[in-house]
């Protein structure tokens, strides 16, 4: 191995590598019989339940008031 070729292999030891671990993403909470509970703590929000058809007012399916009464 020549001095001009360690530029080029320090260039790609990250490749070797490859990603580092990311840090787990939880609460530990100490229980007091000496246990622990971990729990997961998701970044993403929830998702909106989509409406139910027999719920959903959208005023087009309600009855229409008569007005030559």
């Amino acid at each position: 191995m020549t001095v001009s070729m360690l530029p080029g292999i320090l260039v790609l030891l990250p490749l070797a590598v490859g990603p580092l671990p990311q840090p787990a993403r939880t609460i530990t909470a100490d229980l007091c019989n000496g246990g622990s509970v971990e729990i997961p703590v998701d970044r993403n929000p929830a998702r909106e339940e989509p409406c139910a058809v027999k719920a959903c007012h959208a005023g087009s399916c309600r009855k229409r008031f008569d007005l030559a009464q």
